[in-house]
């Protein structure tokens, strides 16, 4: 009723989906529900928009007295009244890369939301999860160590390609000599240490029996770029971190894997601050 109420005031799907961080498809059902349940039509559907029934004038007037007015009760649910701490686990690359837009947005929307970012190794941000210390994990898909069976919930919100890029002084020297992956085994290299990264690299590689010993590995990706334009190494990226630290990327006849990333909690326990944000990085990618 409450989501019907949204829409008969904003006489407006798409803008009652938009002004109160809704799902359209959703908000679309839910009144389609009720019509069902009620055995009424509430909402009278067209190109130019919608309409109220004279059933749905009747039913808006009276949940407009009950819910006193939407300003006071979307305090609670949908306005920057919204409060408390959200706690967000992930590596430094997606922070670094990923999730400045989605901050941005969410904090102009509930500026009374106290928010922290925790990076830390794949190991333990699982720990975190599991144990409750983070509210939501933002990490690299597919996940091996959950799934939907844990009660977790498991969301693609995003896809990336790879690459192996240098920077753009030393691919003069080198362009012409390299050609495939197996190439690559003859330069040096910087690749990320230990990650969830890191591993899709190395399961890809053995697709084509191809094992590279990087000869330094680094934590994040701004680190590894500001190395590569002083040295001369190859790095590992992906492409928007490649193109952004001004890099040149290297055309391999094989094609680099296409990577994403997810959001990762726990169906059962997940706040009201923490589902909020888990929407905003569904619907406004």
């Amino acid at each position: 009723m409450y989501d019907f109420y949204l829409v008969a005031k904003e006489k407006s799907f798409t803008v009652a989906a938009k002004k109160y961080c809704l799902a359209q498809p959703n908000l679309s059902k839910s009144v389609q529900n009720l019509e069902d349940e009620l055995h009424l039509k509430l909402i009278n559907r067209s190109n130019k928009g919608i309409t109220l029934t004279s059933d749905g004038e009747k039913l808006f007037e009276q949940l407009d007295k009950n819910f006193n007015s939407i300003e006071s009760y979307s305090k609670n649910l949908f306005s920057d009244e919204l409060s408390g701490n959200l706690i967000i686990g992930t590596t430094r690359n997606i922070a670094d890369n990923k999730l400045c837009k989605f901050l941005n947005i969410f904090s102009k929307n509930y500026p009374k939301v106290k928010i922290k970012i925790i990076t830390d190794s794949a190991k333990n941000l699982n720990e975190y999860l599991l144990n409750h210390k983070i509210d939501i994990l933002i990490d690299y898909l597919p996940q091996i160590n959950f799934s939907e069976k844990d009660d977790m919930a498991i969301k693609s919100f995003d896809k990336f390609n790879t690459c192996f890029a240098c920077s753009k002084k030393y691919y003069e020297e080198i362009e012409n000599n390299i050609k495939s992956l197996k190439d690559l085994s003859k330069y040096n290299l910087v690749i990320p240490g230990s990650s969830r990264r890191r591993q899709y690299l190395d399961e890809f590689l053995q697709t084509y029996n191809v094992k590279l010993k990087p000869n330094i590995e680094m934590p994040d990706s701004k680190l590894m770029a500001d190395f590569i334009k002083q040295n001369n190494y190859i790095g590992y990226f992906i492409e928007d971190e490649a193109i952004t630290n001004d890099l040149k990327i290297l055309n391999l006849k094989e094609k680099m894997p296409l990577n994403s990333i997810g959001v990762i909690y726990s169906k059962s326990s997940i706040n009201n601050i923490a589902k909020k944000f888990v929407e905003l990085l569904l619907n406004n990618n």
